[in-house]
C-alpha cells in the first residue's frame, strides 16, 4: 500500500509540473512535440487546447488516443474527441469520423452516420470523402489506413520536399491537403514545381491544388515553371488554368521568363494566348530584349513575328575609339550604362570581344559594381574571352568591388581550364577577398576537389580564420577525401581551429562519419579529449550518430570512456538514450561506468528504458546495471517501464529482479 500511494505522489508531481510547462503552449508546440516524439508533451499541450474547444487540437488528441502515444489507448476517447472536431466544420475530423462509423471503430458501425459525415466533409471540398462516399452509397467494400503518421501535414511537406511521390499520393488519398503551405507560406505545389518533380507535381493537380496559389514573394507555379524551362509541367498547368498574367517580384510574366531562357515551345503556348509582348519588366526590358541578349535567335524571330520590337540604337558622330570608352547609354536593363566591351563579355560574344579589343578597348575598365572585363568573364566561364583579355594586357589579379580576383571566380566554379590559364599569367593565388576567403577557400566550399588539387599543386594555402562560422578544413573534412585533407594539413590547415561552439576539424570529421579522416587528424594532433561548450567529448558525438569504428577508434586512441556533460550524461547515457544498442555494447565492453547518474538522476539504464531500447536495456543488465538506483522524481528503471508502457522491457526487468532474488543478491 505504501508503494502504491508512493507511486501515485510521483504521478501527482509529473502532472503538476506538466501542467506548469505547458502554459501558454500553442498547437504548433504540440505539433513539434509529435515530431520529435515528446507525445507526452503534445497530450499535455492538447488536453486544455481542445477543451477550450481548438477543433485541430481535438483531432489531433482523437489522433493520439486512437494510437496510445503519450496516454493510453482508448478508442471511446479517439471518438469522443473526434467528434467534437467534427462538428465544429473540420473537415479532415468529419471524413475520419466516416471512416470510424463505417468501419465501427471506437464506435457501433452506421452506414447512415458514415454517409452523413462523408457528406460533410465532401461539402468542404473533401476528395477522399468524396470518393468513399461514392463507393459506400454503391455498396463497395472500402478499406483505408487513417492517419498512419504522427502529423500528416508535415509528412506530405517532408514527402514533397524530398520528391516521394508514392508518400505524397498516399496522404493526399487519405485526405491531406493538396493546398498545403510550409511554415514561409509557400504552397507545396509551388515546391513541387520548383524541383521539377512532375510526377508530384500532377498528383497535386489531380486531387485540387490552386494551380494559381503563390507566396509571399509573387513567385507562381506557371511563372516558376516558365523560368526552369520545364515545358510538361508548364503544359500540365496551363491545361488546369493557370492563369498567363501574373507578374513575379521583379515584374516579369511568363513569356519573359520563358524568353530569357530562349525556351521556344512555352514562348509558343503564351503567344498563343495572346501573352502581351510589348509589356516591360522594372528594368524596362520586354521579352524580345530578354531573348535577344544570348542571343537566341529562333525565339526572338518568333516573338517578331508576334509583334515584338527591338529598341534601335541611335546613331551618333562619336569615333569606334570614342563609342569604346563612354557608357552605352542605349542599352537597357543590367546593361544600362555599361560599356560595349563588358556587354560583349557578359554575352560571350567572343568575335566582338576582339574586334573591340584590337580597336583599343581598355580590358581593366571596372563598371559600376567594380568588375573588370576579366572579372566578368571568369565569373561566366568564357574560357576563349578570358584568352583574348589576357593576350591584350588584362590584369590577372585585378579584383572586382568584392575584393575578388578573376581566380577566385573560376575555382568558385571549378573551372580548372581557366584556372591553368589564369595561372600561367601568374595569378596569385594567395590573395583574399573581403570575406577572408581565396581562391582554395571557394573551392572547398563549392565542393570542386580537383580544383583544390590543382591550387595546392601551385602553393595555394589554406585559410585557418572563420569564414561563415568554419575554417577551411573543417568544411573539407566533412566534404573532400582524405588525399586531400592531407594536402591541407601539409599546406598548413591548423587542426586545433575551433568554432563558435569550440568544435574543431575532428568534431566535423566524426559528424561526418570518416574513420580514416579522424585517424589522420588525431596522428596530426588534434585534441582528442577536448570538450565543447557544452560539455560534450568527441566520444559523446560519435555515440549520438552511432558510429560504433569510430567509438572504437576514439577508445583506442585513449579518449576518456566516461567524460561527463554539462548535463551530466556520458556517451554511454548518450548512446542508451537514443536506442545506439551497438555503441552501448561497445561502451560497455570497454568498461564503461553503467551506473552513474546525470543531472535529473537517471543513469544509462533508465534512459534506455525510456527510449524503449530493449536491446540496450538487456546489455546493461546482463553488464550488472543497477536497478535500484533512483532519480531525482524518486524513480526506479521498472516505475519508468510502466510509465513508457514497455511490456517488453517490463518483463526483462522483471526477469532481472526474480534471478537476482533466487540468488540473494536483490
Amino acid at each position: 500500500m505504501k508503494h502504491f500511494l508512493a507511486k501515485l505522489f510521483v504521478i501527482f508531481l509529473l502532472a503538476l509540473n506538466a501542467g506548469s510547462a505547458i502554459a501558454g503552449a500553442t498547437l504548433a508546440d504540440a505539433k513539434l512535440a509529435i515530431r520529435t516524439q515528446d507525445f507526452s508533451k503534445a497530450v499535455s499541450i492538447l488536453k486544455p487546447l481542445a477543451a477550450r474547444g481548438d477543433k485541430q487540437a481535438q483531432y489531433q488528441l482523437a489522433v493520439m488516443y486512437r494510437k496510445g502515444q503519450g496516454t493510453r489507448a482508448s478508442s471511446t476517447k479517439a471518438a469522443k474527441w473526434m467528434i467534437k472536431s467534427a462538428r465544429q466544420g473540420y473537415k479532415r475530423a468529419q471524413y475520419s469520423m466516416g471512416v470510424l462509423y463505417e468501419e465501427g471503430v471506437g464506435v457501433k458501425t452506421d452506414r447512415k452516420k458514415a454517409i452523413y459525415w462523408y457528406t460533410a466533409a465532401v461539402k468542404q471540398g473533401h476528395n477522399n470523402a468524396r470518393k468513399r462516399l461514392e463507393k459506400i452509397q454503391s455498396g463497395e467494400i472500402t478499406s483505408v489506413l487513417v492517419d498512419t503518421v504522427d502529423d500528416p501535414e508535415q509528412a506530405l511537406l517532408q514527402a514533397v520536399a524530398s520528391g516521394d511521390a508514392d508518400a505524397v499520393k498516399l496522404l493526399l488519398e487519405q485526405g491531406v491537403d493538396a493546398d498545403l503551405r510550409d511554415d514561409h507560406q509557400r504552397p507545396i505545389l509551388l515546391e513541387a514545381v520548383s524541383q521539377k518533380n512532375r510526377s508530384i507535381v500532377k498528383l497535386l493537380l489531380k486531387h485540387g491544388a490552386d494551380v494559381n496559389a503563390g507566396d509571399k514573394y509573387g513567385d507562381r507555379p506557371l511563372l516558376i515553371a516558365a523560368s526552369l524551362g520545364v515545358t510538361n509541367i508548364f503544359n500540365d498547368l496551363i491545361r488546369k488554368g493557370a492563369r498567363i498574367g501574373y507578374l513575379d517580384a521583379n515584374g516579369n510574366t511568363a513569356l519573359m521568363l520563358a524568353a530569357a531562357k530562349g525556351n521556344k515551345s512555352i514562348v509558343s503556348v503564351l503567344l498563343k494566348k495572346k501573352s502581351p509582348v510589348r509589356t516591360k519588366n522594372r528594368k524596362g526590358e520586354t521579352a524580345i530584349m530578354l531573348a535577344a541578349k544570348k542571343p537566341y535567335r529562333a525565339t526572338v524571330k518568333l516573338l517578331k513575328k508576334y509583334g515584338a520590337r527591338l529598341p534601335s540604337v541611335k546613331k551618333n558622330s562619336l569615333t569606334v575609339r570614342q563609342k569604346m570608352s563612354v557608357l552605352d547609354k542605349s542599352a537597357t536593363g543590367i546593361y544600362k550604362n555599361w560599356r560595349p566591351l563588358m556587354i560583349a563579355v557578359w554575352r560571350g560574344q567572343d568575335d566582338v570581344t576582339a574586334a573591340l579589343l584590337k580597336k583599343g578597348a581598355d580590358p581593366n575598365k571596372r563598371d559600376h559594381e567594380g568588375h573588370t572585363p576579366l572579372t566578368r568573364a571568369a565569373a561566366q566561364g568564357h574560357e576563349k574571352i578570358i584568352r583574348q583579355l589576357i593576350k591584350h594586357g588584362a590584369d590577372v589579379n585585378r579584383t572586382d568591388g568584392d575584393g575578388k580576383t578573376p581566380l577566385m571566380w573560376a575555382a568558385e566554379q571549378g573551372k580548372d581550364e581557366i584556372i591553368g590559364i589564369l595561372l600561367a599569367a601568374h595569378a596569385g593565388v594567395r590573395a583574399s577577398d573581403k570575406t577572408h576567403q581565396n581562391a582554395l577557400s571557394l573551392a572547398i566550399r563549392n565542393k570542386h576537389e580537383k580544383t583544390c588539387k590543382l591550387l595546392l599543386e601551385n602553393k595555394a594555402h589554406p585559410v585557418n580564420t572563420l569564414v561563415n562560422g568554419r575554417s577551411d578544413l573543417m568544411v573539407a573534412v566533412t566534404t573532400m577525401t582524405l588525399p586531400t585533407i592531407i594536402r591541407l594539413v601539409r599546406a598548413g590547415a591548423d587542426v586545433s581551429v575551433k568554432d563558435a561552439s569550440d568544435h574543431d576539424a575532428l568534431w566535423y570529421a566524426i559528424g561526418s562519419a570518416k574513420a580514416s579522416t579522424v585517424k589522420f587528424l588525431i596522428k596530426n594532433h588534434a585534441e582528442i579529449n577536448s570538450k565543447d561548450k557544452k560539455g560534450l567529448t568527441l566520444l559523446h558525438q560519435a555515440a549520438k550518430l552511432n558510429n560504433a569504428s569510430v567509438v572504437s577508434l576514439l577508445i583506442k586512441e585513449g579518449i576518456a570512456v566516461d567524460g561527463i556533460a554539462e548535463d551530466g550524461n556520458t556517451p554511454l547515457m548518450m548512446a542508451a538514450s537514443r536506442g545506439n544498442n551497438k555503441i552501448v555494447g561497445v561502451l560497455i565492453s570497454n568498461k564503461a561506468d553503467l551506473d552513474i547518474k546525470n543531472n535529473i538522476g537517471n543513469t544509462a539504464l533508465m534512459l534506455a528504458v525510456i527510449a524503449k531500447d530493449s536491446q540496450s536495456v538487456k546489455l546493461l543488465l546482463d553488464a550488472g546495471a543497477n536497478t535500484g538506483i533512483r532519480n531525482n522524481k524518486r524513480e526506479q528503471a521498472m516505475d519508468l517501464a510502466e510509465l513508457v508502457q514497455d511490456k517488453a522491457i517490463i518483463e526483462l526487468l522483471r526477469k532481472h529482479r526474480e534471478e537476482n532474488k533466487l540468488f540473494g543478491i536483490f
